[in-house]
């Protein structure tokens, strides 16, 4: 049978996506993942009441058990999965870990670091799964904040090294919070990068604010699509590039330390098409670290303290 070969300047076509969304308790995180096309959440955190005459099918989960051995067949006729909250899957994949597999605990309660590691795995090894029914997947979660020198950082609310690895398989991440607008308050989702949160935008969305769901009951579902129409309309070159930009974006947010970001900078490939974009990235990481672009000495440089 003859190979059927996508070039690089052909569209690799895009069925369904990861979309990250994370803000504020109480702000309609919910409700909005309701919006997608067809949709069936998964609720670890017992909060699927919260949004109220929104409300679609709901799976209560209290262990790993109830969705360990999920099959394509048990999410016939439904469009996307709602993970809501991707920090509360999370605990409940530790206490399967703890309870069951002594070699990833350091006590009754605790994982070891071993059993990070496979926390890891299995969080996105279920992830890729889904994916693997066909379906779009929505992980929600909280906010919390980060101090990066004398400036806060909007992320989202998970342990350990678990958000570095959302950052990676998302293809999309977005802070959804309250603004005050020319109306009164207005309900923003930010899918742009910023110094200020965590947010990646593969489909190119950018910053929106959200129409009333009674009046637009399908948001995140034309949200959803005009990512994929965006990203369907890349070559397969133009297509890895973003998706290294994306990554790089990731891996900087995730940075903790000036060290990790002239580690980044030591490996800038220079001829990459979004290179001044992942050196933004790389600068505006460090401004929140406490450090400026010295272009003189091309060093990173401790900012000197007000007085």
């Amino acid at each position: 049978m003859a190979l059927r070969i996508v070039t690089a300047a052909e569209p690799m076509r895009v069925e369904n996506l990861i979309v990250f969304i994370y803000g504020d308790p109480g702000i309609g995180k919910t409700s909005l993942a309701f919006s997608a096309k067809n949709p069936i959440l998964f609720d670890f955190d017992a909060g699927a009441h919260r949004a109220g005459k929104f409300r679609k099918d709901t799976v209560p989960v209290k262990t790993w058990a109830d969705v360990a051995t999920i099959e394509a067949s048990d999410l016939a006729g439904y469009d996307t999965i709602i993970i809501d909250t991707a920090g509360r899957m999370l605990d409940v994949i530790i206490a399967d870990l703890v309870k069951d597999q002594k070699n990833c605990r350091k006590n009754s309660k605790e994982l070891s670091i071993q059993g990070y590691g496979t926390l890891n795995k299995r969080f996105t090894g279920w992830l890729n799964i889904l994916r693997s029914f066909g379906k779009d997947v929505v992980l929600l979660a909280h906010s919390a904040e980060d101090k990066k020198g004398d400036d806060l950082i909007i992320r989202p609310d998970m342990v350990g090294g678990s958000k570095k690895e959302a950052y990676k398989v998302a293809d999309m991440m977005g802070y959804m919070t309250t603004i005050q607008g020319r109306d009164g308050a207005e309900k923003l989702i930010s899918f742009a990068p910023s110094a200020s949160h965590h947010a990646k935008d593969s489909g190119a969305i950018g910053n929106i604010s959200l129409p009333n769901l009674d009046n637009v009951p399908d948001t995140l579902a034309g949200i959803i699509e005009q990512a994929k129409t965006h990203i369907n309309s890349l070559s397969e070159s133009q297509a890895q590039a973003m998706g290294e930009l994306n990554d790089w974006r990731a891996e900087c947010m995730a940075a903790e330390s000036i060290e990790t970001l002239q580690g980044m900078q030591a490996k800038l490939n220079k001829s990459h098409p979004y290179v001044r974009e992942m050196w933004e990235s790389v600068v505006s990481m460090a401004n929140g670290l406490g450090f400026n672009w010295d272009k003189a000495g091309k060093v990173f440089v401790a900012k000197e303290a007000d007085l």
